[in-house]
């Protein structure tokens, strides 16, 4: 008999059997008169049926009244159940013990809840294992571990330990913003530039805005390096393509950025290398490498669509037990610790100041005005100037109660790296540093 791995993420739930993918599923209910649609249908109807629509059940996993609940769906366990039994049936006949991987947030009352569903549902679950560590495992890592996912609706940040045992330490929602916003904004800048290059405007059908919102999740995790990305809808007999830009797509995602740059770094102990798993949900996101790169020491390994549900399988016998209780695993002898980074013989400081997408040469100063609606200018009476003392980048303001640093006060003697933010009358710009020719 089979083992069954199923990952709990509302972005797409994964169930493999025997270490084959049998389905992903996305975390989305639509209720279409009295009958409940679930999973990859209901999102295939959100548009065609936008009535009764939730997709935050697995997210508020509890057994509190719906204020539009019906007979049939009467709280989020009830939609739980009805997703997850909709998974289990078809598989069930060949599956002797089901593994569950769930994500950090989850306090002991939702992993509560949850094993009593799979428990109507008739699922044999021997073991529940933490999404993070079990994505961990098996690989080369620096002691200090962070892994980035994304949700339907926010963005956790879980930091693990690699001391020859995997162990997290703690889980963070680092924006309460997930990958359901930012399809919806993605999917709005694709309408408005089929509307401004060809008239066409496929937000205006519901047939049309269902195949937007079909398409769209793959098209985004199949984007390449490149500075305009093609898009066709078809309409009647027609098909409408249009270019959009890697700009454009940015502006869906660049206020997000700086917020899981500064989380992560506030993770990381100065000079301490570490290693950043970056879920396979974040495929094709543009511009996010780049941000993350101005992350000093840091490791980042993309992770593959099923290396989460591959290692459950492999590490069944650790997750399982012999006993007949189910533990929640957090921890796992499978830790390797990589060997640290060589020290380079010098060090790379910051060189321009970017702000939005326009970066600015810092030189020996760089006195920038007040006004940022045109882009950093020079000026005669700054705001603030950049200079370079000894190799190094500082800071001098006129008024230092109007500009931050990360978030804190000025602090005009220490030297500013790469990846500082500078915030001026609500905008922000950012240390990089750009290598230079020869």
């Amino acid at each position: 008999m089979s083992i069954a791995v199923f990952n709990i993420n509302d972005a797409g739930i994964q169930l493999t059997v025997d270490s084959e993918l049998v389905r992903t599923s996305p975390g989305i209910a639509v209720l279409n008169d009295n009958s409940l649609l679930t999973g990859e249908e209901a999102s295939k109807n959100v548009k065609l049926l936008p009535r009764w629509t939730n997709n935050r059940f697995w997210c508020q996993l509890n057994t509190n009244p719906l204020p539009n609940s019906t007979e049939q769906v009467r709280h989020h366990a009830d939609i739980a159940f009805a997703h997850l039994e909709d998974l289990w049936l078809p598989v069930s006949k060949e599956v002797a013990k089901v593994i569950l991987i769930v994500p950090g947030y989850y306090l002991n009352s939702d992993l509560g809840l949850l094993l009593g569903i799979a428990r109507e549902c008739g699922m044999p679950v021997k073991g529940v294992v933490d999404q993070s560590v079990i994505a961990a495992s098996n690989l080369p890592l620096r002691s200090n571990v962070i892994h980035l996912d994304v949700h339907l609706h926010s963005f956790t940040l879980t930091q693990i330990s690699n001391r020859g045992i995997l162990a997290r330490k703690n889980v963070k929602t680092i924006l309460e913003t997930g990958l359901s916003t930012l399809l919806d904004r993605w999917a709005n800048i694709i309408a408005s530039q089929f509307i401004q290059t060809t008239r066409f405007d496929p937000m205006h059908n519901a047939d049309t805005e269902q195949q937007l919102f079909n398409l769209l999740p793959g098209w985004i995790r199949n984007l390449q390096d490149s500075n305009t990305h093609s898009f066709s809808v078809k309409a009647a007999d027609t098909e409408h393509s249009v270019a959009i830009s890697q700009e454009n797509l940015l502006k869906a995602c660049t206020p997000l950025y700086p917020q899981i740059v500064q989380a992560i770094r506030s993770e990381i102990a100065a000079n301490e290398p570490a290693s950043l798993l970056l879920s396979h949900r974040l495929q094709g996101f543009p511009g996010l490498k780049e941000s993350l790169k101005l992350v000093a020491n840091l490791e980042i390994i993309d992770l593959s669509e099923e290396k989460a549900n591959d290692s459950a399988a492999t590490h069944n016998a650790t997750i399982i037990g012999n006993g007949g209780t189910v533990s929640h695993v957090v921890q796992l002898g499978t830790g390797e610790v990589a060997a640290p980074p060589k020290q380079e013989t010098s060090t790379t400081g910051a060189t321009h100041i970017l702000w939005r997408h326009q970066a600015t040469a810092i030189g020996k100063a760089l006195p920038i005005d007040a006004d940022l609606s045109a882009g950093p200018r020079f000026s005669n009476d700054p705001a603030f100037t950049l200079y370079a003392r000894n190799n190094q980048i500082m800071i001098e303001c006129g008024a230092t109660d109007t500009i931050k640093i990360n978030g804190a006060a000025v602090d005009p003697d220490r030297p500013l790296k790469p990846g500082d933010q500078i915030e001026l009358a609500g905008d922000q710009l950012t240390l990089i540093s750009v290598p230079q020719d020869g």
